[in-house]
């Protein structure tokens, strides 16, 4: 049961959340001659000047009254190089009017991250655009600069709250805190998503505290997990009550008693065993056998759970595919094994149902005697003959009227009176 407990807890585990792909270029604009200076005639003929085209040129499009001038502009001013394109970027990512241009100025400046875009990335944290929100989200995290940190705190506890969409925005902030180290700030970000919460952000907080809070002195990780006991994010919860456990501090069992009689009964088994773990310490040791044993199962139940917990989602696969291929291999052996007893258990009682060498003996000898006695019968039924003792007809005795045998002389002068 432990190692398939092992290979269900992959699915229940938070992992990182997934990024954000990037968008397709938008579609190249078309003109003809009449419609002269206008918009899209500038874009084609920029277009079409490929590297030769002009920065300003591009950078004045990107402010276009139509979307797809512009998201197309910012695309190809992405493409060029050079200070004066990064910086014409820059000011279109938070600038332009249209919403598709500003995600095409930020993508460009995720694919060539400079500390120059800090600022962008902070100014469009405040964008009225999810897409863009989250880009400048990535974008901090990709920066690394300590500075970084405050925006997003900001954007968490106090940004827009999305209730139709996943709130791509916050999970990108906390993957950037995490990639900022912001772990003291770890029950701020829990109280915010608890006190105002969005739409799919349990898995990225409860990954970034997977990944943070053992960072923490022991003191101020049990302070901090016995915070998030009561989070309404499930995943949060199952985290904290696995890492408490893992921990097995006494002082923490009295939380987690009060925890057992409010959780979920998905939950409740995890704050069983963590409660467990934690009351193991006050306990002496066990002197019954199979007490000791249980205590090692469940020792060794709870070590394999922890090592899960901290394993990286590469890792889990494996071991799941490992541990699935074991299964399967012990399934197919005691079906080997099972097939092998029940053909020996049919030949054993067929064994004992046969009969022996001796018995079959006795009856070849009595069905050769009875063929005999049968040969015989049928020789002396033919003719009246007699049988000889070899089995062959006995040469007819001629006998006188009383039946008495006659010697040959006797029979050849009776025939000889008989022809007179």
């Amino acid at each position: 049961m432990a190692l398939v407990e092992l290979c269900l807890l992959s699915l229940l585990s938070p992992q990182e959340p997934a990024p954000t792909t990037a968008p397709t270029p938008p579609a190249m604009a078309t003109a003809t001659p009449a419609d002269g200076d206008d918009e899209r005639t500038r874009l084609l003929a920029a277009e079409r000047a490929g590297a030769a085209a002009g920065v300003e040129e591009l950078a004045a499009l990107t402010q276009a009254s139509e979307p797809a001038v512009a998201a197309r502009a910012t695309w190809l001013l992405g493409r060029l190089e050079g200070p004066a394109a990064g910086e014409r970027l820059r000011e279109a990512a938070t600038t332009s009017p249209h919403a598709e241009a500003r995600r095409q100025a930020l993508h460009a400046l995720l694919q060539k991250p400079q500390v120059t875009a800090f600022a962008t990335g902070v100014t469009a944290l405040g964008d009225d655009d999810l897409e863009v929100r989250t880009l400048a989200a990535q974008l901090l995290g990709k920066l690394r600069r300590p500075a970084a940190v405050t925006p997003l705190m900001a954007l968490v506890e106090h940004g827009p709250r999305t209730t139709d969409r996943a709130a791509t925005d916050l999970q990108a902030a906390l993957c950037a805190l995490h990639d900022l180290g912001a772990k003291e700030h770890l029950l701020r970000l829990a109280t915010a998503l608890h006190d105002r919460p969005a739409k799919d952000v349990g898995q990225a907080l409860a990954w970034c505290f997977q990944q943070l809070s053992p960072q923490l002195d022991a003191t101020a990780q049990t302070t901090l997990l016995v915070a998030v006991l009561d989070h309404r994010e499930s995943l949060l919860r199952r985290y904290a009550i696995g890492r408490l456990g893992e921990l097995a501090v006494p002082t923490t069992a009295s939380a987690l008693e009060r925890r057992l009689a409010n959780e979920t009964a998905e939950l409740r088994p995890l704050v069983e065993v963590a409660l467990a773990q934690v009351r193991g310490l006050d306990t002496p040791p066990p002197t019954d056998e199979l007490e000791r044993a249980l205590a090692n199962a469940r020792g060794l139940a709870a070590a394999a759970r922890a090592r899960w917990e901290r394993m990286p989602p590469q890792d889990r696969l494996v071991a799941g595919a490992v541990a699935g291929a074991v299964l399967l291999l012990l399934v197919v052996i005691a079906r080997q094994l099972r097939r092998r007893a029940h053909a020996a258990a049919a030949a054993a009682t067929a064994a004992l149902v046969a009969p022996s060498e001796e018995h079959l003996e006795e009856l070849a000898a009595e069905a050769e005697a009875m063929a005999a006695a049968a040969e015989a019968e049928y020789y002396e039924d033919q003719d009246g003959g007699d049988v000889a003792e070899d089995g062959e007809p006995a040469e007819a005795v001629e006998t006188d009227g009383w039946g008495e045998p006659i010697d040959a002389a006797t029979a050849a002068e009776e025939a000889d009176l008989g022809r007179r």
